[in-house]
């Protein structure tokens, strides 16, 4: 049987519950054994990361350490120049074979400026884009595939409209994240507690 990969990238700056919760909502929704998480080194899409790479993979491992279902994927924070998704794509079909089923987890804010990724129509050759959309994001849907529809191949946006996940609604970002512990304030209840202690003991964020 054809490997089943599930990807979750993105900035991981830090790490939070909200993004855990939707991995493993993603993952149970469409019958994933394994989730490989892959922090970007440079998003072309956001402003450069607080933390260092590093320091972002080891929040990380702790976050997921003795959890089954997660694995770490370091391909883009080893990769110089910007973290295209089509690049790690590219390195994941060879590394998986041209059989193995590769599926990339995007937020459904992401979904929208989907045509205006790099090589956008190739990603979609390479992989399954699986839309985890929080409520109202899940209501909003349909203009978006509409206007998807006209950019790229219908038969790609279709697909993804079939595998999009309805997940939690947790309202908790990386950037509020950051903000508390600049002011001093409680991140307890946001991470995992082993992340938490490492951005406490290693002044991250202040």
């Amino acid at each position: 049987m054809a490997d089943r990969v599930l990807l979750f990238g993105g900035t991981f700056d830090p790490v939070h519950l909200g993004h855990l919760v939707t991995a493993r909502a993603v993952a149970e929704a469409h019958g994933f054994e394994r989730v490989e998480l892959v922090p970007a080194a440079s998003p072309p899409h956001k402003a450069a990361a607080r933390a260092a790479g590093e320091q972002r993979l080891e929040m990380l491992r702790r976050a997921v350490e003795g959890d089954d279902l997660f694995d770490l994927c370091t391909l883009e924070l080893f990769r110089q120049g910007p973290s295209y998704t089509y690049d790690t794509l590219v390195d994941l079909r060879n590394q998986y074979g041209p059989a193995a089923e590769l599926h990339w987890v995007i937020g459904a804010d992401m979904l929208a400026s989907l045509d205006t990724w790099h090589r956008a129509t190739k990603v979609l050759d390479l992989a399954r884009i699986v839309v985890a959309a929080r409520p109202p994001w899940d209501q909003r849907m349909d203009a978006v595939y509409a206007r998807l529809a006209d950019r790229l191949d219908p038969r790609h946006v279709e697909c993804i409209r079939r595998l999009a996940v309805s997940t939690p609604l947790l309202d908790i970002s990386s950037t509020d994240i950051r903000a508390r512990v600049a002011a001093g304030r409680s991140i307890r209840y946001l991470v995992p507690e082993p992340v938490r202690d490492y951005i406490e003991q290693g002044g991250l964020y202040r």
